[in-house]
Parts: structure tokens; C-alpha cells; sequence
């Protein structure tokens, strides 16, 4: 399933099934190919209320891969998109752990303030996990909506250690909350698509950081439920397909999104076959 955001307002539409494109791939030796059996745009189901808390990166390397602060930007067009009946919270997380800046509420002018108060604040490591988990619990123990979401923003992978990324799956499943996960350049797009898919949320991906504006101005539509969306189903054939899947192991690969208008890109996904 796969959401294509055309700007900050307004998502893509009007693809059909030859704008979706992957290249050959070499598995066990052999050259395999991608056919695309079906895809098909799917219309919004009905509009559900959500609180979202996010979670946002501000360890070192942010300096670096967001150095015009788009991160911080795009969390502001993401509270001005916020519904009436929708409740956002804040949290932050560098060095070794997480800083809780903003309870739930719907007071979006006091949140783009804490938003503000970020800049030229990176520094130091990436307990992501950790926070995450407690993320999770806060959300699952602080907000009354149905529909519950930590948005996690990210340009790097966990350093701390303490929680797996697996533990953080299994308490957002028992805490009944979903992992909406943005991540930025080299993050670990496995494993973050991963927690996503197994919480019913979704895996967000900016190849650089001025992507990031259209991604948080149509996060909303997914948390509510009303994004139109494209669902594409694919077969790998090759020479001796039979042995292509011997034992185990994880394929990564890159789904290529073409526009009518110009331009494309890509999509990184994995998956893991035994």
C-alpha cells in the first residue's frame, strides 16, 4: 500500500499502473524480474479522530542532514493541519534520552512554540528505541481518542541499546497504538517499515529534507483515515525460480515511482523470506 504525497496539500491521484516500475535484481546468481500484477487506487475510508505524539530526532547528526531545520517546519504545517477534534502532543529525544516538551492538547500555537525552541538544539546520541517504548506507554495512558499514534522522526539508527526494536513492536501491538515512522537519508528503512506494517501505522520516506514538507502537510490524511492510496501487488520470476528462495534471508530493493508531469522516486522496501 503505498500513499504519494504530490505536495503538502494534496496527494497524488492520478498514477496508474506503468508509473510503478522496479529493476532487475540478481538473487542465488541468477537475474531476476518484477511483475506488476495489479495496482489500483483505493478511496478513503471513514474519517476517524487520532492523538499523535511526536517524536522527534534531535541528536547529531541532524546538523547535518537538516541543516535548514525542514524537520522542524514541516512539524509546524503538520499542527496548522490539525483537526478540531485531534489532539497533538510533543516529545523530543538526543544524548541518552528522550524530553517530554508538550502534553497532549489542541493548542497547536503552544506546540509550534516548543517546535521553535529546537533549532540549533542537535547534539549527542540516538535512544531511539528507548523512546519510542515510552512514547508508546504515555500515549496508550494519556489520550481517550480510539485512534492512537506516535509519529517518530528520525535520520539515523538506535545507539543506546537498552530496548530492541522488536520490544518496541510488541508493546505499541499490547498498548494498542500505531508507529507512524519518518525517516531521513540513511536511516535503517527496514526496520522502521517493519514496526509500521506490524502496528497498522505507516513508513514514511524523505530522501532529503525538503521532502519532509509534503510528508508531515499529508500525515494527517493517514491518521484520519481519508488518503487516497495506491495498493500494488507484484511477482519475482527468474531462472530456476524454484531455488531462488533456498534458506533464509531479507531482499532489498527500490519500487520506482514515475509522475506524469516529470520526475521521479523511490521507495526502498525489504522483505524477509525462510
Amino acid at each position: 500500500d503505498l500513499a504519494v504525497f504530490r505536495d503538502s496539500k494534496n496527494v497524488e491521484d492520478n498514477l496508474n499502473g506503468s508509473n510503478f516500475l522496479m529493476d532487475t535484481l540478481v538473487l542465488s546468481g541468477s537475474t531476476t524480474r518484477f511483475n506488476n500484477d495489479r495496482t489500483q487506487l483505493i478511496k478513503p475510508g471513514n474519517a476517524a479522530d487520532y492523538a499523535a505524539l511526536m517524536l522527534l530526532d534531535q541528536s547529531g547528526s541532524i546538523s547535518g542532514t537538516d541543516p535548514e531545520n525542514y524537520r522542524l517546519e514541516a512539524a509546524k504545517i503538520f499542527c496548522s493541519n490539525l483537526g478540531a477534534n485531534n489532539n497533538i502532543g510533543l516529545w523530543s529525544f538526543a544524548n541518552s534520552n528522550y524530553t517530554e516538551l508538550v502534553d497532549f492538547t489542541t493548542d497547536t500555537a503552544s506546540v509550534k512554540q516548543e517546535i521553535e525552541k529546537l533549532k540549533d538544539q542537535e547534539g549527542g546520541a540516538t535512544p531511539l528505541y528507548k523512546s519510542q517504548y515510552a512514547a508508546i506507554s504515555y500515549t496508550r495512558d494519556h489520550s481517550t481518542k480510539t485512534n492512537k499514534a506516535v509519529l517518530t522522526f528520525t535520520d539515523g539508527e538506535d545507539t543506546e541499546y537498552e530496548t530492541t526494536s522488536d520490544e518496541v513492536v510488541t508493546h505499541a501491538k499490547d498498548k494498542n497504538v500505531s508507529l507512524y515512522n519518518i525517516g531521513l537519508e540513511d536511516v535503517n528503512t527496514r526496520l522502521l517499515l517493519k514496526q509500521a506494517v506490524a502496528t497498522n501505522g505507516a513508513f514514511l520516506y524523505a530522501k532529503d529534507a525538503k521532502q519532509l514538507i509534503s510528508i508531515f502537510g499529508n500525515l494527517g490524511k493517514l491518521l484520519t483515515n481519508t488518503a487516497t492510496y495506491y495498493q500494488t501487488e507484484w511477482t519475482i520470476t527468474g531462472k530456476d525460480a524454484n531455488s531462488l528462495f533456498q534458506g533464509s534471508g531479507t531482499i532489498e530493493h527500490q519500487l520506482k515511482i514515475t509522475f506524469p508531469y516529470g520526475g521521479e522516486i523511490s521507495v526502498p522496501f525489504s522483505f524477509d523470506y525462510n
